[in-house]
Order: C-alpha cells, then structure tokens, then sequence
C-alpha cells in the first residue's frame, strides 16, 4: 500500500488523475519483490491544473469516488478514495462497496456508503481503520 500511496503522490505532484484505479491496475512488477508495485492501465487518465476540477463521469464499480458519480467534479483525491478501496480489500478480502449488481453498488459508491463488519475489522488494527475510513471520506474536503 506503501508504494501504491507514493506512486499516486507522484501522479499528484505531476497533476494526472487516473480515474480507474483498482486492484487490477496494481501490478507486482517483480514476482520475488513483492513491494515493486506498478500502476497500469492510464487509458482514462487525465492532467488536470491544480485548481481545475474534472466532470467525465468514468471508474469502475465499487472504486469509483462519489464526486465523479454526483457530477460536482472532481481532482486527484478521487484517486485517493479509489486507493481507500484497495486498501480495504487488500484488510478485508472483501468488497467496500458489496451489491446484488452494478446499480446498487454504484448507489453505495455514491452516497459513500462504507460498512465495517466486526466479523472483518475486529482484527484489524485501530489505526488501519482510520486510514482507511480518512481515504474514503465522501467530503473530499475531509478526505485525506
């Protein structure tokens, strides 16, 4: 998550937004190292000016940030939001966002909707719920 984090700092440092991160995009690039992370898969990307805001309704279901789903705009914390998710799945194994089916995912996506079920979290530390909780923060302002 480390080095996931640290690439999307380097994306925000340049002013890309991916606007489709998921768990597919994180690529080990070497199978002995497993923290050699990359990200893949650009074809939504965008460069955006630090105070322009993005309006392109695009993501995948269950990582996308309510911002692109409310048409407010967005900028590169709706990356951060996306990284929230993988880092719940990568605690969990479990999806933040679980549905019967697209829409209702999606509507769980944008009202920001999180669940954290004692039978997954208990054993969780304190501070990993925090983090996580902080990425998905539906406030952008909030949203760390």
């Amino acid at each position: 998550m480390r080095h996931l984090l640290l690439s999307l700092d380097y994306l925000n440092q340049r002013v890309i937004v991916h606007r489709d991160l998921k768990t597919e995009d994180c690529i080990l690039a070497n199978k002995d190292k497993d923290y050699n992370l990359k990200i893949a898969d650009f074809g939504l990307a965008s460069y955006i000016s630090k105070t322009e805001l993005l309006y392109l309704r695009c993501g995948s279901p269950g990582y996308v940030a309510p911002e692109l789903l409310e048409d407010k705009g967005y900028n590169t914390k709706a990356d951060i939001f996306s990284a929230g998710v993988i880092l719940y799945v990568m605690l969990t194994g479990r999806p933040a966002f679980p549905g019967a089916n697209i829409h209702e995912i999606l509507m769980k996506n944008k009202r920001g909707e999180v669940a954290y079920p004692p039978k997954y979290w208990d054993k969780i530390s304190i501070e990993a719920k925090d983090l996580v909780s902080k990425m998905l923060n539906k406030d952008t302002k909030l949203r760390i």
